[in-house]
C-alpha cells in the first residue's frame, strides 16, 4: 500500500507485521515522522504487511486489504497497533477487527463480509511468501530508495526524519 505521492523525491518501503510488538513500538516512536514526511511530500511510504507471526496477522492483513479498498488503510493500521494483542493469543478475531474497523471509519457491509469470509487471506499468505524471499529479516524493516535502513536509524525519529527530508 503506497501512501503519499508516487512522485515524492524519496521512497520508503516498510515491512511490518500487525502482531509484531517491535512494529507497534516503531509506529509509536516514528509514525508521526512518516506521516509528516508524507504530508510534506518529501517521501512516499509503501507498506508491505507481513503475516509470519500467525493466523492473527493473516486476519489483520486481510482487514488491512479491505480497508485499503475504502481508502482507510492507515487509519486501520494505526488502530491495529494501538490495540495489538500479544503474539499467538488468538487476538485480531473477526469481532476485534470489526470493532477496530469501526473506529477507523469502516462501517460498510463490504468490510464486514470481507472479514467474515476472509476475502484476502489466501492472497495475504501468497504475498508473505514473496516477502520472505525479498527481506527475510523480520519486522520492522525498511528500504529507503532501494537500500536497507539500519534498524538503529529506522527506530530513531531524530535520525530518520532528516533522511526523509524533514
Amino acid at each position: 500500500m503506497l501512501l503519499g505521492s508516487a512522485g515524492a523525491p524519496r521512497h520508503l518501503v516498510v515491512f511490518e507485521d500487525p502482531q509484531c510488538p517491535y512494529c507497534r513500538q516503531f509506529e509509536e516512536v516514528c509514525g508521526d515522522v512518516l506521516r509528516t514526511a508524507r504530508t510534506k511530500g518529501t517521501v512516499a511510504v509503501e507498506y508491505r504487511m507481513r503475516c509470519f507471526l500467525g493466523i492473527e496477522s493473516v486476519r489483520a492483513d486481510n482487514a488491512l486489504a479491505l480497508a485499503a479498498e475504502e481508502g482507510r488503510f492507515d487509519e486501520l493500521r494505526e488502530q491495529l497497533f494501538a490495540s495489538q494483542p500479544e503474539e499467538g493469543t488468538g487476538g485480531f478475531t473477526v469481532d476485534d477487527l470489526r470493532e477496530l474497523g469501526e473506529r477507523a471509519g469502516l462501517t460498510g457491509a463490504d468490510y464486514r463480509s470481507g472479514l467474515e469470509e476472509g476475502r484476502y487471506e489466501a492472497w495475504v499468505l501468497q504475498v508473505e511468501q514473496s516477502f520472505q524471499a525479498e527481506d527475510p529479516r523480520g519486522t520492522p524493516a525498511a528500504w529507503l530508495d532501494g537500500r536497507s535502513v539500519d534498524s538503529r536509524i529506522l527506530t530513531d525519529p531524530e535520525r530518520l526524519g532528516p533522511r526523509l527530508g524533514l
